[in-house]
């Protein structure tokens, strides 16, 4: 009689072990990347009162016989982990992305140089693409965790530099009006426009002055600022050579045409570098902001996007578009062998088996898709079922301690 109370504690248990599991499901259910469990009963050991025997069809032999066994209640089976995908969910943010089968981001610590061995790196694996650039030009996630891919080849991913004219500014130069005259730098010209617009004074001027050298002849000048209260009054101009290239070969010709002035080449011209087209490690590496050839600094990114194919695009201060790196992708063959720890991190498991890391192309590991998160695949409508079948349950194995209470005190009560 003691063995249905045995059951009964076993039952109650192991269905406030089911329920727990509930639990922690709907606690979750606005996580990112979250995963949902599924409990699993098993019956417990089994106390054999008759044992099996086999028949024997012989003269004065007896027939078989079957065991008679009495359990002692339930216990945990398993808790598996249901790895669906969740949904997706918009995001304003430039670096949060969602994993669109059934692959992981790799994440952890810094490893310094580059690596292929997964399973002996230490590294987590996760499913929530929260990313950012921290203040050394890393890709992190908000974990403060490095996020693994791959990095750019060396010499490659330089965008176009394109062509620059040269542009000088020239302060002080003397100004001189006639009748329907203006003379700068020894350049006399009809002009209509007077002293209230130096602008279109100027650019008169400067038609002359380039057919008078030509070396000059395309150059484009402007006002920058007239003054006329010196004597004689005097105008800054701003002086933007005709084609790009290296201008510095200009120097002289304006010095000797502004004669005394105030003059400083502002921009050296420069003519135009091709790209060269981005190529990715085949090693798995952090993801870093590269550096600008031309500066021997890192760009200034202002904005990012994130392509299918895991490729980071930033755009930088000057409107081009920068390659930085390419996310990686694992597979992990037996996604229930990984081991939950902090966070929405996953250890990978004894029991994980092979593990490989490739990058996203829309096959076994999926594509990247910019813009979203995923959310918890938490399906409430099952969790509540599933919390009314537990609670009876529960209920159901507290009545079988009542009554087997009742029995025994039936069985004390017999002495009187």
């Amino acid at each position: 009689m003691v063995r249905s109370m045995i059951a009964g504690v076993a039952g109650l248990k192991t269905h406030q072990s089911k329920m727990d599991t509930i639990g922690n499901n709907i606690a979750n259910v606005n996580t990112w990347g979250f995963k949902s469990y599924s409990f699993n009963f098993k019956d417990s050991m089994y106390s054999t009162s008759i044992n099996g025997a086999a028949g024997s069809a012989l003269g004065g032999g007896a027939g078989g016989r079957n065991p008679s066994q009495v359990g002692f209640g339930t216990t945990t089976s398993s808790i598996s982990t249901e790895f669906g995908k969740g949904a997706m969910s918009p995001s304003s943010r430039e670096l949060d992305c969602y994993i669109d089968d059934t692959g992981f981001f790799l994440v952890g610590n810094m490893i310094n140089g580059s690596f292929t061995d997964i399973a002996e790196s230490g590294l987590s694996l996760s499913r929530v693409g929260i990313f950012a650039v921290d203040s050394n030009g890393y890709l992190v996630d908000d974990q403060r965790s490095y996020v693994y891919g791959y990095g750019l080849v060396e010499g490659t991913g330089i965008p176009e530099t394109p062509a620059v004219k040269g542009e000088w500014s020239v302060t002080g130069v003397p100004v001189t009006f006639g009748n329907g005259t203006i003379e700068i730098a020894g350049v006399q010209v009809d002009t209509t426009y007077g002293i209230d617009n130096m602008v279109f004074a100027i650019n008169d001027w400067a038609k002359k002055a380039g057919k008078q050298n030509a070396d000059l002849e395309g150059f484009q000048f402007s006002a920058a600022e007239y003054n006329d209260t010196a004597v004689p009054p005097t105008v800054d101009l701003k002086i933007v050579a005709g084609k790009s290239g290296d201008s510095t070969a200009a120097n002289g010709t304006l010095q000797g045409f502004f004669g005394g002035a105030n003059f400083k080449q502002t921009v050296i011209g420069t003519d135009r570098v091709p790209s060269v087209a981005a190529e990715y490690a085949n090693e798995l590496s952090t993801i870093q902001i590269p550096i600008d050839p031309d500066t021997n600094e890192r760009y200034n990114i202002r904005s990012y996007s994130i392509q299918e194919d895991g490729t980071i695009i930033g755009v930088d201060d000057r409107s081009r578009a920068i390659a930085i790196g390419q996310l990686a992708l694992v597979h992990v063959e037996n996604v229930n062998g990984l081991e939950k720890t902090e966070g929405y991190y996953y250890n990978i498991g004894a029991n994980a088996g092979a593990v490989q890391a490739d990058k996203p192309n829309g096959g076994s590991t999926g594509r990247i898709l910019g813009g979203y998160l995923e959310m918890a695949n938490v399906d409430l409508a099952n969790e509540f079922s599933q919390m009314i079948t537990t609670q009876r349950g529960f209920q159901a194995n507290s009545k079988i301690i009542t009554v087997t209470d009742q029995m025994l005190e039936e069985l004390v009560n017999m002495k009187r």
